[in-house]
């Protein structure tokens, strides 16, 4: 799955975090945006995204306790990824629109 394979490759790669691929959680659900907590997607970002909006979510929690999260926005009758946002233990670590470069 494209997405768990996203998910991996970015926590090794730019966090340095190991991941057993067999302990990452995966779940999709589609969302209006009165259901999305701003604390996830700030609200100056969620009013340029689609409503409804699919969220894809992987979490995995690492060898000293960190549980990482990463969401991403899909549109959903394209399937176009609009939007990532990384969590480590709760906080924000990285938030950004695919479509946007840097």
């Amino acid at each position: 799955m494209k997405e768990i394979d996203w998910f991996i490759t970015t926590l090794e790669h730019y966090f340095q975090v190991e991941v057993q691929r067999e302990k990452v959680s995966f779940e999709g659900i589609e969302l209006c945006h009165e259901e999305i907590y701003e604390s996830l997607i700030p609200r100056e970002h969620m009013n340029m995204l689609p409503d409804p909006l699919l969220f894809e979510t992987m979490l995995y929690i690492d060898e000293e306790a960190n549980e990482w999260i990463a969401g991403i926005g899909v549109e959903v009758s394209s399937r176009k990824w609009l939007y990532t946002v990384w969590l480590k233990n709760g906080e924000t670590v990285s938030d950004k629109f695919l479509n946007q470069q840097g």
